[in-house]
């Protein structure tokens, strides 16, 4: 079992393209923050600073490089760590943007505008992995040598092509290479950092990361501190204490997460019923699983599929 990508797959992306930009110094725009998303901002041509509101360090990013912001934050761009900046909605109204081409902002720079991919990725509600509170807040893929020749230098290239040209069809094009991106992204910082920690650090233990692919292969299973130590070639007690300190949950925690999570999506897109539920996700009844959904998510199984009823016919 490929852990990451499975983690990764159950995030059910789907990107959003907003706009390409020239703009011309001096300009600075601030991106307000939202619930379940990640930013993203490509750098076409020129260069910019980036920084995550309150407190996170300004970084800069030049023609090739990629950030993005995977909490949703409030976060700021623009052409010097100080100049001012205006909010989205604000360069959007002033600029006169439909939603066609560039948008046009800044003053008059002789050395040619910055231009920018801009979107989000939106992760599906119901997904909740200690994988996503563990990236950092601003997460820099930088144009160097590792970059030039890997599938991320093709997916850059193919994403600006699409933008650039508009031939029809290319917002769909660029919407679906965008999620692609979202995943060559995180894979590629998980594999730039020398000694990985939380979730991707114990993806790289050996013997943790058999025990994580024992349960995503087999969450029903009947999966116990004992069994998943076996699993890791370790004792009881090592187990616990390496699985708690790396992943940040305990191995219980862990796999109940991972139940309510396929839990929540059975509920929400099929008519199987609560008592097969309960057995496809490793619990003994459909009581037992009721208590447990009630517990992390907050409501009934029943109240949560009809209201996710309710949500998709709107």
């Amino acid at each position: 079992m490929d852990v990451l990508s499975d983690v990764l797959s159950a995030l059910r992306l789907q990107g959003t393209l907003y706009f390409s930009t020239e703009f011309g110094r001096p300009w600075g725009l601030r991106v307000p923050s939202y619930r379940k998303v990640a930013r993203f901002h490509l750098v076409v041509r020129g260069s910019c600073w980036v920084r995550v509101l309150p407190d996170h360090t300004a970084e800069y990013l030049e023609t090739g490089d990629l950030v993005l912001v995977p909490h949703g934050a409030e976060h700021v761009l623009a052409d010097t760590p100080d100049t001012p900046c205006r909010t989205v909605d604000e360069v959007v109204a002033a600029a006169g943007f439909t939603g066609k081409g560039a948008l046009v902002f800044g003053g008059e720079d002789k050395g040619g505008p910055t231009r920018l991919i801009c979107g989000h990725f939106e992760f599906d509600d119901s997904f909740d992995h200690v994988l996503l509170s563990q990236l950092p807040p601003a997460l820099v893929v930088r144009w160097e040598e590792s970059v030039r020749g890997s599938p991320l230098e093709d997916l850059f290239r193919f994403i600006a092509r699409e933008v650039h040209e508009g031939q029809p069809g290319h917002e769909a094009v660029t919407r679906r290479m965008s999620e692609v991106l979202f995943v060559q992204a995180v894979r590629f910082w998980a594999g730039s950092v020398d000694q990985p920690r939380g979730f991707l650090g114990a993806l790289a233990d050996p013997g943790l990361g058999e025990a994580l692919s024992a349960i995503h292969t087999d969450p029903a299973a009947s999966w116990t501190l004992d069994s998943l130590a076996r699993k890791a070639a370790m004792s009881r007690t090592s187990f616990a204490e390496r699985f708690r300190d790396g992943v940040g949950e305990t191995p219980h925690q862990y796999l109940t997460t991972l139940r309510i999570q396929i839990a929540r999506r059975l509920l929400a897109e099929s008519r199987v019923s609560l008592d097969k539920i309960a057995v496809r996700v490793g619990y003994d009844s459909a009581a037992s699983l009721s208590r447990a959904f009630k517990r992390i998510v907050g409501s009934p199984p029943g109240a949560y599929r009809r209201a996710a009823r309710t949500q998709r016919s709107s």
